[in-house]
């Protein structure tokens, strides 16, 4: 599972998306550790990029059979796990974004297990930052965290749709600024 956001926009920004793509694909076939796979990424993101790009990114691993997930984020936005009480767990960035330093600073690699009803929210900043005409952010309006413990339907696709809903309820005639992207995974078995 990853998720992954360019600071800035542009051809430069879908270049570097498209380096990372590549890099990601090549490393993750050699099976490398993650936390060895994100200094390598790190490194080659810094040195594709110019001085003021690089990108946020959370990866993670997941074993389907036993809703262990393996991740690193590299100053990502959290990600949040909905436990069977509705209690929300935060995800927090522990690492720097790719490309930001030339330096091998090693990265958390931490490990969440998904239980049977539980269940997995990535996203970029366009969902939280997303303004309304008055310039007040979505996150600040109404905290993610609060919209996903209480919105809990059984189809990811519906989580997605609702929350989308949401934001363009809250956001009204003011323009979108930044690409909004949510990952949900909802675990049933």
């Amino acid at each position: 599972l990853i998720i992954a956001d360019v600071a800035g926009k542009g051809v430069q920004a879908a270049l570097l998306v498209s380096s990372l793509h590549a890099y990601l694909s090549a490393y993750l076939e050699s099976q490398m550790p993650l936390g060895e796979l994100a200094l390598r990424l790190n490194k080659v993101i810094y040195h594709a990029s110019p001085d003021d790009k690089f990108i946020t990114a959370l990866i993670a691993l997941l074993s389907p059979g036993t809703g262990q997930i393996e991740f690193v984020n590299a100053g990502h936005n959290p990600a949040y796990v909905v436990r069977a009480n509705k209690e929300i767990q935060e995800l927090p960035a522990k690492g720097l974004p790719l490309g930001m330093l030339d330096m091998d600073i090693p990265c958390d690699v931490d490990t969440v297990t998904i239980g049977v009803g539980e269940r997995l929210l990535l996203y970029t900043d366009g969902i939280t930052e997303a303004a309304n005409i008055h310039d007040v952010f979505y996150d600040t309006h109404a905290p993610l965290s609060g919209f996903v413990s209480k919105h809990c339907p059984d189809s990811s696709t519906q989580f997605v749709s609702d929350l989308i809903t949401d934001i363009k309820k809250f956001t009204g005639s003011a323009p979108q600024n930044d690409a909004i992207t949510a990952l949900y995974l909802h675990r049933l078995s």
